[in-house]
């Protein structure tokens, strides 16, 4: 592993942390959900920066299905999370306050709105690039049922608990811009519920993924 897939994987993982933190305002207060924020754009933009070769390709090659998909759920990604972000200037409390824009209902509102949906195309964006690690692992479970058994579970497990948070935490609300009043009893189980749900549609998405593959290929 060289020296840039390191930096990527650090910056990925505080980017994961750093989002789970920010949908658990409750918790951590509204000072750090606002400086939270702004080392996320500060990551984001580094994240995009060490994957540039995504924006060069953009006009190269040709397009399938399967790079159209993609492509539209990295740039929605890319989105909802610049205007997350960006509205959450105008709505600020306590680090921009000083700058008096005084953001109405509509741009928290809309704040909330575009981050949730950001868990959804956090998860897909992952799914569809669950291929690479599936690849690896496939390779060291090949001649190992029982260790495939034990990923099956675990990938059950995910999705099953990933589902039951989905519903516990009124995430359809969320998405829709309606206020839930389902609120975890601490910060660890938010932080938790949100991973699992991430994780939840990201192995829904690749396994979505694999069977079409699967059923392209036998159709040839």
């Amino acid at each position: 592993m060289n020296k840039k897939s390191i930096i990527r994987i650090i910056v990925d993982t505080l980017m994961l942390l750093l989002m789970l933190l920010e949908y658990s305002k409750l918790y951590t207060g509204q000072l750090l959900h606002e400086i939270f924020g702004i080392a996320l754009l500060g990551l984001f933009i580094t994240h995009n920066v060490l994957n540039i070769k995504f924006y060069k390709n953009l006009f190269k090659g040709k397009y399938n299905i399967g790079r159209i998909i993609t492509t539209v759920t990295d740039l929605a990604f890319l989105l909802c999370m610049l205007f997350t972000i960006i509205l959450g200037i105008p709505i600020s409390e306590k680090v921009f306050k000083f700058l008096g824009l005084n953001g109405n209902m509509t741009m928290r509102k809309l704040h909330t709105i575009l981050g949730y949906w950001g868990i959804i195309f956090l998860g897909t964006h992952l799914g569809l690039h669950f291929k690479m690690i599936f690849a690896k692992l496939k390779k060291k479970t090949e001649n190992n049922k029982l260790l495939k058994v034990i990923l099956y579970i675990i990938q059950i497990a995910i999705i099953s608990y990933g589902i039951k948070a989905m519903i516990e935490t009124k995430l359809g609300l969320y998405l829709i811009g309606e206020s839930s009043f389902a609120i975890p009893t601490n910060i660890f189980l938010s932080l938790f519920n949100n991973l699992t749900i991430i994780f939840t549609i990201a192995l829904c998405v690749y396994n979505i993924q694999k069977l079409l593959t699967k059923r392209k290929n036998l159709t040839k």
